[in-house]
């Protein structure tokens, strides 16, 4: 038996939407018992039947039959109560409450007003499922539209709370309940809200699923334990939908998910995306408490988990937490991942993590203990994900990765083309970025000339190797050169870091800017580049290679000690004289990057007053 939570129904009613003559009329059910004794057409004004109360099934049916928005209240006297004596449970024993006229409002929150708030810890009307071989069909069905629930409790004996197999922009909102699925296939259910950004519209629940149809609906606002967006290959896809949202008030608290297989294995993911398209998980705490500081006792190892799937993005999540023991036959080992990429019954495309905080609390600044950041690999060796992007070239892509157990970013030795790009990624045990081979994440994977080897995450990219580094209160000079597979462009990035990993290889924790090289016939690359930023005393850089148009990225370079230097003294001889300022306007007249002093990617008259300006201070 699933666990059920509360939750609320709530619809907006409007006077002459159903045409005319159609006026918005209330309900109210006033006992437990699942009877229908009513006749006539069965409609509002037949009610109540010949035992005098109206039960919830004749309340659905009458608003069924009945032209106009409905609204169904509660006010079930206390002395019909039973099994618990804190709510007040519907007895269901003829099948799932259906719901088929549009614009039906369920709101069980009206309980409440009735007899009080008799259960502290959720709503006051649940529903017990009586009904031989029912525990794997749903307690209420939407097949309507424009429909609200609002605040219905715990469901025990169903297999579902609610389910909207039909219709568009229904809402569940108030719950605290066991789960609300959308799955109306063959059709499709589209623009349904399943929590809100007022307070009261929360739902706590124990699942959410989209699937099979499901498209363009917002989950926002809740307490769920677990998200699962998707289908497969015998059902329509799940295209569209957004869970959580840029502001706080539709931030979705995730945590508490996973169990354990018989054998020990732990399993289960906070949002769980297989066989759906653009999907956008954006905004949410995984793994973590509501405040966003300390991580939720859970047994699933996975924060988000996105397999088979096309053009998901995870963006400005804080996803820490993940760090789970095995048992049984699996005692002793750690399992924990962030966010895995991965395929298993089909290629996995465009993945796009963006944004997020992972490892951290939500400043960022402190640890919560987590096991693997990012990890990109294969299920099988028939399928693998292509595209993924993790940051980004534009401002403010990045991710913060920090202080995972194991790796920053992990990748698998099948995966041909994951781009790493302009993240914040330090303290972490492992490599900041490790291209696994087939013995696994097995530490730093040397170059090798022409970079040849291919056995492994993103064909083994060579790392760059650096040569120099200068730094001053305004700018980092880093020069190096690249070896990699003749005539292509690269992208490097250059990186900052107060220290240098243990391992002499990144990490990369203050992200600085990139320079664009090609190499020759012989694939080597040189580079100067310099850079805005300033670097800590005794900063160390390190750097990374992209091949741009492959869209695979290297492990970390081995990082090198900068050393404090002079922009003014132009042409290095140690002096600064007039010397520098010819050098230097020969370099600005040819437009050469290492005379672009403010850093702003652009040569031009700042430039020549931002070195004038250091010359003149003796530096």
């Amino acid at each position: 038996m699933k666990p059920v939570a509360r939750c609320i129904l709530t619809t907006a009613i409007v006077v002459g939407l159903a045409g005319p003559g159609a006026m918005a009329q209330t309900v109210t059910v006033d006992t437990l018992f699942d009877v229908s004794d009513f006749g006539g057409q069965q409609r509002v004004a037949d009610l109540p039947g010949a035992d005098g109360r109206v039960s919830f099934r004749e309340a659905v049916a009458a608003a069924n039959n009945t032209a106009g928005p409905q609204t169904i209240e509660f006010a079930i006297p206390t002395d019909e109560w039973w099994l618990v004596d804190d709510i007040a449970l519907l007895e269901l024993q003829w099948g799932a409450f259906v719901v088929r006229d549009d614009e039906t409002t369920i709101d069980f929150s009206t309980q409440t007003d009735f007899t009080g708030d008799t259960n502290p810890n959720g709503t006051e009307v649940g529903i017990y499922g009586l009904e031989g071989n029912g525990w794997g069909t749903p307690a209420i069905i939407i097949d309507a539209s424009d429909c609200v629930i609002r605040g219905l409790g715990y469901v025990w004996q169903r297999g579902h709370a609610i389910s909207i197999w039909g219709g568009h922009r229904n809402r569940v909102v108030g719950c605290v309940t066991t789960d609300v699925e959308i799955d109306p296939y063959p059709d499709h259910s589209a623009f349904n809200v399943i929590g809100g950004t007022a307070p009261e519209d929360g739902n706590t629940l124990q699942s959410v699923s989209l699937v099979c149809g499901a498209d363009d609906n917002l989950v926002i606002g809740n307490h769920v334990e677990t998200v699962f967006v998707g289908a497969s290959r015998y059902c329509d896809t799940s295209s569209r939908n957004r869970i959580g949202g840029p502001t706080p008030a539709e931030r979705n608290i995730i945590s508490g998910f996973g169990s354990y297989s018989g054998e020990g294995f732990p399993i289960g993911a906070g949002v769980e995306v297989s066989w759906a398209t653009d999907t956008l998980i954006e905004g949410n705490y995984i793994g973590v408490n509501e405040a966003g500081t300390a991580r939720v006792p859970q047994t699933g190892p996975v924060g988000v988990d996105i397999s088979d799937s096309d053009n998901t993005t995870v963006r400005d999540n804080l996803i820490a937490g993940l760090w789970v023991r095995g048992r049984n036959h699996y005692d002793g080992r750690i399992f924990g991942e962030a966010v895995r990429v991965n395929s298993i019954n089909r290629d996995n495309l465009g993945t796009v993590i963006e944004r997020n905080r992972i490892g951290t609390d939500h400043t960022g600044l402190n640890r919560i203990q987590t096991r693997n950041g990012i990890v990109v690999s294969q299920f099988t060796g028939i399928y693998s994900p292509h595209g993924t992007r993790i940051g980004g070239t534009e401002p403010g892509q990045g991710n913060l990765i920090a202080f995972c157990d194991v790796v920053g970013v992990g990748i698998g030795p099948l995966i041909e083309d994951a781009e790493v790009s302009g993240n914040s990624i330090h303290s972490n045990t492992g490599l900041g970025i490790d291209l696994s081979t087939w013995s696994g994440f097995d530490g730093v994977t040397q170059n090798d000339p022409g970079d040849g080897d291919t056995q492994g995450g993103n064909l083994l990219q060579n790392f760059p190797v650096l040569t120099g580094a200068t730094s001053n209160e305004t700018a980092v000079r880093v020069e190096g050169s690249l070896n990699s597979r003749p005539s292509r462009a690269y992208r490097v990035e250059i990186f900052a870091n107060a220290e240098c990993d243990p391992t002499g290889y990144g990490e990369g924790e203050v992200y600085l800017g990139a320079v664009e090289v090609f190499t020759d016939s012989q694939g080597d690359a040189d580079f100067t580049v310099d850079l805005a930023g300033t670097l800590p005393d005794g900063g160390w850089v390190t750097a990374t290679a992209t091949d741009i148009a492959q869209g695979a990225t290297s492990e970390f370079a081995a990082c090198l000690q900068a050393e404090t230097g002079c922009v003014a003294d132009f042409n290095g001889d140690g002096d600064v004289n007039t010397l520098d300022v010819l050098t230097f306007l020969n370099a600005w007249n040819a437009a050469d990057p290492s005379a672009d002093i403010d850093g702003d990617g652009d040569v031009n008259t700042l430039d020549v007053l931002a070195f004038l300006n250091l010359w003149n201070a003796g530096c």
